[in-house]
């Protein structure tokens, strides 16, 4: 059985996170809360805080921060930003440009940075915690975690659980580099310009990835830093095949290996008002 993903944050957990943050206010919403404390930046522009365990009040060392430009994936999925572990008092820090965002704290007993949460895991408590950056100033946003009850899987953007299907490959930049820390994404047709319809695990050092597919079929790849967001001029961007997309036939219960998907900068054009929505 698939498990909601639609938490009810409950009151007196809401009412504790305010009172310790005076800065904390409920938003229009009422499963988000807003948090409006930030001081000067020394020359960055950010959000950063401190992780701590909803129970003992203790820091959490790492774990995950991920912020989503929106909720439109029910901050499930691969997120627009991802911090550092967070270190040995929870501390984290994540650089961002101005705007709204989502911030969301996890750690999976696997270390990994990404992918399902299994029970015991840790997650953000608050299904929603909002922040508004501005220019030359970080948010300072404490986020508490509990230990996930049921498993909950990713939707969309991420298979449901590892599976025997998929695709193994690696990311490189022009000159043949790993890229690590990024994306592999399939897309059901080669209408690459949108929500992928699975990502594959954060790749390792030597460029990594494992893609894990609920099926066989043809699937149409691209690869990214970040898997929200259209490409902005300079940002690592790839797609298998370049500029027209190669289709890859994957069967069941066999994974396609040596995949390898070269990212160069982004040339195009950004186009505002796509910033907020899945490219």
């Amino acid at each position: 059985m698939r498990p909601s993903v639609h938490f009810l944050v409950p009151l007196f957990a809401l009412f504790l996170l305010t009172a310790c943050n005076p800065f904390a206010t409920p938003d229009n919403d009422t499963d988000t809360l807003y948090v409006t404390a930030s001081r000067d930046g020394a020359g960055k522009t950010g959000i950063t805080g401190q992780v701590l365990a909803h129970d003992t009040n203790l820091p959490v060392t790492d774990a995950y921060v991920n912020v989503y430009p929106d909720a439109l994936s029910n901050l499930l999925g691969p997120s627009q930003f991802i911090s550092s572990p967070t270190d040995a008092q929870g501390h984290f820090f994540i650089e961002a440009p101005p705007g709204d965002f989502y911030v969301v704290a996890r750690k999976r007993v696997s270390g990994d940075p990404s992918g399902p949460l299994s029970p015991g895991d840790l997650y953000s408590e608050h299904k929603r915690v909002k922040t508004t950056v501005t220019n030359g100033r970080l948010s300072i946003v404490d986020l508490r975690v509990a230990p996930m009850q049921a498993p909950m899987f990713f939707k969309k953007a991420v298979a449901e659980q590892t599976t025997t299907t998929g695709i193994r490959g690696v990311l490189v930049d022009a000159i043949g580099q790993p890229v690590p820390g990024s994306f592999a994404v399939a897309y059901t047709n080669d209408d690459v310009k949108r929500l992928p319809d699975y990502a594959s695990t954060l790749s390792d050092g030597q460029g990594r990835f494992v893609l894990y597919l609920p099926k066989s079929g043809t699937y149409y790849l691209g690869a990214r830093v970040h898997a929200w967001d259209m490409p902005r001029p300079g940002e690592l961007y790839g797609k298998y095949g370049g500029e027209n997309p190669e289709p890859v036939a994957v069967t069941e219960g066999t994974f396609v290996e040596n995949i390898r998907i070269v990212l160069t900068p982004f040339s195009g054009n950004y186009v505002e008002g796509k910033s907020r929505r899945p490219y």
